[in-house]
């Protein structure tokens, strides 16, 4: 797939035009910092409605999530493309499929330190399975790390604090957000936390951050206490733009610009004072989002 990132700081600038009001650190440069400066970066992986991240800081790097069984080529493609083989860490939001289903095949293809979880080893319900991963993991040999809201831990100069409540019930409710904080910008990776879990997040953490990844792959809503407590400057959603309704909703309201995850895989990095977001489309995908700003413009 050729690289068309000149593309994306079109569309996403011709977005702000249609969301004037975000302001932040978030700018849409394709190659913004000099050759050896430090970097945070958070590489996005392709997938229709499920989640599969990379997290790099330097040597360092950990996968969050591991999206679909059906998924693992894809995921594997960009891994490869970054030229990673090792991770410190494989952090899983929660176990539905759609967030754990390719870790047993990865395990085969590349090494991991440790696997942190939130939940008991032997916990089961529809399309979750923890206990066949887990069984997997530790007959190749993996730490299983068990972790809980409030949980702090470094991957290189980033700090990464878990975000996570269990006050009310449900899979997606009690999933682990990710905090991370380096230098000055903070990225919240929203797992798939929805409704009034979201309400009592914000009243317990200090979630403000400049990028957020939209919970649920954006198909509910957001409090308006959660938003409040966020205050993001961009957005992506790891979902497509016909899937997407109720975020393009709250974020075309709030002016907060986004794109999707299956436009291609989506690269921010920051320095810790600002960051910048590219995304690799081939010219059907660029074409297809050209259109698609377009009429979300000519319907202002």
């Amino acid at each position: 797939m050729r690289k068309l990132t000149g593309w994306l700081v079109a569309l996403l600038l011709l977005a702000m035009s249609c969301c004037a009001g975000a302001e932040g650190r978030v700018l849409t440069d394709a190659a913004p910092f000099p050759e050896g400066t430090p970097l945070l970066e958070l590489y996005v992986c392709p997938l229709l409605g499920a989640d599969a991240m990379v997290l790099r800081q330097g040597e360092h790097a950990m996968l969050v999530d591991m999206g679909k069984s059906k998924d693992v080529d894809t995921i594997a493609s960009v891994l490869d493309g970054l030229g990673l083989t090792h991770f410190e860490y494989a952090f899983n939001t929660h176990p539905h499929t759609d967030h754990l289903g390719s870790m047993k095949a990865l395990v085969e293809r590349y090494s991991f330190d440790r696997f942190v979880t939130g939940f008991d080893e032997d916990v089961t319900g529809q399309q979750v399975n923890q206990r066949s991963t887990i069984r997997t993991l530790r007959d190749a040999g993996m730490e299983i790390v068990h972790m809980d809201g409030g949980a702090t831990f470094a991957l290189g100069d980033a700090r990464l604090t878990v975000i996570r409540q269990t006050k009310q019930k449900g899979f997606n409710e009690q999933s682990m957000m990710l905090l991370v904080e380096f230098g000055d910008c903070r990225l919240l990776l929203g797992a798939d936390v929805t409704g009034q879990a979201q309400d009592v997040l914000a009243a317990a953490y200090d979630l403000k951050a400049d990028v957020l990844k939209y919970p649920h792959h954006g198909l509910n809503k957001l409090t308006e206490g959660f938003l409040a407590a966020v205050q993001p400057s961009y957005a992506l959603i790891t979902h497509g733009s016909v899937n997407s309704a109720p975020a393009q909703q709250v974020l075309d309201k709030a002016g907060i610009p986004y794109t999707f995850a299956t436009w291609g895989v989506i690269h921010l990095s920051t320095d810790g004072r600002e960051w910048h977001v590219a995304q690799d489309m081939d010219e059907e995908r660029a074409a297809y989002a050209e259109k698609f700003w377009k009429q979300k413009n000519a319907g202002k």
